[in-house]
């Protein structure tokens, strides 16, 4: 019996600075730091239609998205030090990820949707975020939440977090 052994292109290492008082900046994938356009259909208000989006989440489709300006944004962030969290309402497959790291997109930590949640975006990213500002070794920590999605900028604006809107930087 043969074995395949499949290399997957990791994130390459960087230059970090070691930031004592370090931001958190938390960042959406889709419309913020990755343009998946051409897989996507919204209701109006601005949630992804799940059933369309899982059909088209195919490694072809998903190596076609580019990068958003925000992307050097990150890549700065994750420089200097500050905690690089990637909140997205995506189910990430292994191509998700291969993307991922094939085109350095920095993170220390990421969260995803999932498998099988169907919570709306805004009310999903907000419980998974919640800890962030209630566990004491973060809640004083400054927080900055990029997003396009008008929706979740509120929901998290509302934890307390300073909010970017990502489409004014489309």
């Amino acid at each position: 019996m043969t074995r395949t052994i499949r290399n997957i292109c990791k994130t390459k290492q960087c230059e970090r600075f070691y930031n004592l008082s370090p931001r958190i900046c938390i960042y959406d994938l889709d419309g913020t730091v990755i343009d998946s356009s051409h897989r996507a259909t919204h209701d109006r208000n601005g949630n992804i239609d799940l059933e369309n989006w899982k059909a088209n989440s195919t490694k072809d489709l998903i190596f076609q998205d580019s990068l958003l300006p925000l992307y050097c944004q990150l890549q700065e962030d994750y420089k200097n030090g500050d905690m690089i969290i990637i909140c997205t309402a995506r189910e990430l497959s292994k191509w998700d990820y291969e993307y991922i790291h094939s085109h350095n997109i920095y993170y220390d930590r990421i969260i995803s949707r999932p498998k099988g949640n169907d919570t709306s975006d805004s009310i999903l990213k907000k419980s998974q975020l919640r800890y962030l500002f209630n566990l004491p070794q973060y809640r004083n920590i400054l927080k900055v939440f990029y997003d396009d999605n008008p929706s979740n900028l509120s929901a998290i604006g509302s934890l307390g977090a300073t909010v970017v809107d990502a489409r004014k930087y489309a």
